[in-house]
């Protein structure tokens, strides 16, 4: 029994220690997480040029560098154009001013009210509370915080895809054991296996999410379509309520911008079927089993790390929790831990 107390003793302090750890090595500690995943999506990217004339007889190396030149330029062409549209957005509220106040008053006559509250022009008190020199700061420094992550992780991507064919000879002459290696070994690709094509599915899954609700608002005439389709397509790789969350946002844009409630539900209803039909249908059948975690740890998950590392916490979820499952998985007194996690208890 005292052990056993002891035990849970030492595991309650080691999880607070990791906690303590993972907060206050954020700025070292994500980037690298970041540079490791980055090297899942582009060495599964590198392998799928082979079939590609030309580039696929280029040896492996060459092609995982080409991928991470062409995943970078598409990366900042991605955020250069997020960053104009958000700024052409921002620039553009002040028109929506008397929209908010006529939206005021369909509200009150439809119910029922007659006499304006003390909250009157909404609209102007609105924009004040969204003023640039409020929100600017904030969002510089969103900006700034991503974006030197993200110049970090790709540093750190570059070195490991150039050390990474060496990785196996040099992991087996540190462990010196041909059997631990080979074992170790053994884990490496199953995590390669499990996130790379957890990954690439996510991915493919939400350009076609991103596409498709371009589509729906080129149609409904929502302003910068393009700018909402991708902020669907982003927060989608956020399990469950990411790229659900992001739908209020041009739906609130079509409230404004025509001052329709009717128009704002029909944009609701067209961009939640996508939603459904990829939760639903396209996400089971394209990813399946690649992680085989469970909804209430994909849940959990999310809470943990969002609340450790905010948004990129809640994009790395589920392939951080992947990856700590396998490795439960291969320690015997941790075993338990990683079928509880899983699907179906199989491992």
């Amino acid at each position: 029994m005292t052990s056993r107390l002891a035990l849970v003793t030492y595991s309650l302090a080691l999880i607070l220690m990791l906690g303590w750890l993972l907060v206050a090595g954020q700025s070292i500690l994500l980037p690298v997480l970041v540079a490791v995943i980055a090297v899942y999506i582009l060495t599964t990217a590198a392998d799928s040029l082979v079939s590609v004339p030309l580039i696929g007889r280029l040896p492996r190396h060459w092609r995982r560098l080409l991928a991470l030149v062409l995943f970078t330029l598409g990366f900042l062409i991605l955020a250069a154009f997020i960053t104009s549209s958000a700024t052409s957005l921002s620039a553009a509220l002040p028109q929506y001013a008397e929209n908010f106040d006529a939206l005021q008053s369909k509200f009150l006559t439809a119910a029922g009210i007659k006499q304006e509250p003390n909250w009157g022009n909404l609209g102007e008190r609105l924009l004040e509370m969204m003023d640039a020199t409020t929100l600017m700061p904030t969002a510089l420094a969103t900006i700034s915080n991503g974006g030197s992550v993200i110049v970090a992780a790709a540093l750190y991507a570059v070195f490991i895809l150039a050390e990474l064919d060496n990785l196996p000879d040099k992991t087996r002459r540190a462990l010196g054991d041909h059997a631990q290696s080979e074992h170790t070994m053994e884990l490496t690709r199953k995590i390669n296996e499990k996130i790379g094509s957890y990954l690439a599915a996510k991915t493919l899954v939400n350009v076609i999410l991103a596409l498709v609700s371009y589509a729906i608002l080129k149609l409904l005439g929502i302003a910068h379509p393009a700018f909402w389709s991708i902020i669907i397509g982003l927060l989608n790789y956020i399990p469950y309520i990411g790229s659900v969350v992001a739908v209020v946002f041009p739906v609130t844009m079509s409230l404004i911008q025509f001052t329709s409630f009717s128009h704002a539900g029909l944009a609701l209803v067209l961009l939640m079927i996508p939603q459904l039909l990829v939760g639903y249908y396209i996400e089971p059948k394209f990813l399946g089993r690649s992680v085989n975690l469970s909804p209430f740890t994909v849940l959990l998950a999310l809470a943990v790390w969002s609340t450790l590392w905010g948004m990129t916490g809640a994009i790395l979820a589920v392939p951080l929790t992947a990856m700590v499952m396998i490795i439960l998985a291969e320690i015997p007194h941790t075993r338990w831990i990683a079928v509880m996690m899983s699907e179906g208890g199989d491992l």
